[in-house]
């Protein structure tokens, strides 16, 4: 339904704040009786429906609901191969669980790395759990859905793809660029053999220590992370160079 409609759900005070402060508009608005008059009164806010606290539980995805649900419009836009090549992006393969990319998101966000190209498999981006797991990082990248290997055919052409799978070049050892696409796979089979073959650059996150517990399975936001960062700091020095 979301998908057809282009809509989705936004849930709590801090969210539907960020919104309305970015100027994102809000089709429909449910508060309940006893409070958020700010948010109605916005001009940016259509629809508004007042509603009780039990109310609220049947429409929420919360285990425990605040005070305030909105329906926003999601974002018609066509991603730019050209875009991947310019400065940092995210490519995600088949991730399902939404908690991991919602926080994908938000690595995302917080380094500056955008567009994020999620494939087909990926769990939704819109789905509920997805969107609360992003903290409104939703604002701040722009994420596209579509297949994986033409995209990244043609950023290959400019830029480094680089994957992260567990027989690559140890991150801090690697030769990296300012810019390019962070590649990461599905939290159990990691890359498939579909995307491997566009990278160019394939690095490991080594663990600080050969017995570090669960060092074959580091979480796939986690590893972002840590990539984005060396990148970024990479980039850095290479300026003050």
């Amino acid at each position: 339904m979301r998908t057809r409609l282009r809509l989705y759900v936004i849930e709590g005070d801090r969210m539907v704040r960020d919104y309305l402060g970015a100027g994102q508009r809000i089709e429909q608005l449910y508060v309940v009786d006893d409070g958020k008059a700010e948010f109605a009164a916005s001009s940016a806010v259509g629809e508004v429906t007042r509603v009780s606290h039990r109310e609220l539980e049947t429409l929420s995805a919360l285990a425990t609901p605040q005070n305030v649900l909105a329906v926003v419009r999601q974002p018609e836009k066509e991603l730019d191969p050209a875009r991947l090549v310019d400065g940092l992006s995210l490519a995600v393969e088949a991730v399902r669980d939404p908690g991991n990319l919602g926080s994908l998101l938000r690595v995302a966000a917080w380094f500056g790395a955008s567009p994020v190209v999620c494939s087909p498999d990926c769990v939704d981006v819109y789905n509920p759990k997805v969107v609360q797991a992003t903290m409104g990082a939703l604002l701040h990248v722009d994420v596209f859905c579509v297949p994986l290997p033409p995209v990244l055919e043609a950023a290959a052409w400019g830029a480094a793809v680089y994957g992260t799978v567990l027989d690559g070049v140890p991150l801090y050892e690697a030769e990296l660029d300012r810019s390019g696409v962070i590649l990461v796979g599905n939290e159990a089979r990691g890359l498939s053999e579909d995307v491997r073959r566009f990278v160019t650059r394939a690095i490991t996150i080594p663990p600080w220590t050969a017995s570090a517990p669960g060092k074959d399975s580091l979480n796939v936001a986690v590893a972002a992370a840590v990539v984005c960062s060396e990148l970024r700091r990479r980039g850095a020095v290479q300026r003050r160079e």
